[in-house]
C-alpha cells in the first residue's frame, strides 16, 4: 500500500469541505442561543416540565431550566422556531400545579449601552415599536433589556437586536 502525502493546504480544503457537507456541522451555524425568564415557576420539578413540553418541538436543539434563576437557556433554529413561538411554547405548557396556574417567559438579551435611565428608554421604546412586542423592561445595573411577546407574530431575536441597532444600541442574546 502507498501512502499519500498531502500539502497543508490541500489537506485543510478537504476537511473544510468534509465539514461543510455534513448537515449537523452546517446547521450548528444557524442555532440561536436565548435566554428566558419563566414566571409561574412554583417548584423544582416544574423545570422539568417546561424542559420536556419544549424539547418535543421540531427546531429547538437544547433546553435547560434553572430552578434557581428562573431562567431557560434555550438553543433553537430561528429558521424553524422565532423566539416569540418559543415565548409561547412556554405559556402554552400546562402547569404541574392545574389549568388555575400558568408560565410565561420573558425574552433577555444583553444590552452593554443600556448604562441609565436614558439609554433604558430609548431601548424600551425601541423594542416597543417591534410588531409582536407587548412590553419591553430594561434593567440599566445589569445591562439587560427584556422582551414579553404579544400572544400572536414571528418576532425573531434577531429582529429585536436589529431594532436595538438602529437606536444605537448594541445588544446580544444573553
Amino acid at each position: 500500500m502507498r501512502k499519500i502525502f498531502l500539502p497543508g493546504t490541500i489537506l485543510l480544503s478537504l476537511i473544510a469541505l468534509v465539514r461543510a457537507a455534513d448537515p449537523a456541522k452546517t446547521d450548528a451555524n444557524k442555532a440561536t442561543s436565548a435566554t428566558f425568564l419563566i414566571t409561574g415557576l412554583h417548584c423544582p420539578p416544574c423545570t422539568s416540565t417546561v424542559e420536556r413540553s419544549l424539547s418535543k418541538t421540531p427546531g429547538i436543539r437544547l433546553v435547560k431550566v434553572d430552578w434557581n434563576t428562573k431562567n431557560a437557556k434555550v438553543e433553537f433554529d430561528e429558521s424553524t422556531i422565532p423566539a416569540q413561538r418559543v415565548a409561547e411554547l412556554i405559556a402554552a405548557t400546562p402547569h404541574m400545579m392545574g389549568p388555575s396556574m400558568h408560565y410565561d417567559s420573558w425574552l433577555a438579551l444583553k444590552a452593554a449601552d443600556v448604562k441609565d435611565d436614558a439609554t433604558a428608554k430609548a431601548a424600551k421604546e425601541a423594542l416597543g415599536k417591534v410588531a409582536g412586542v407587548k412590553k419591553a423592561e430594561a434593567f440599566p445595573d445589569q445591562h439587560i433589556v427584556e422582551v414579553q411577546f404579544a400572544s400572536d407574530g414571528n418576532v425573531t431575536s434577531a429582529q429585536l437586536i436589529e431594532a436595538l441597532s438602529s437606536a444605537n444600541i448594541k445588544s446580544e442574546n444573553y
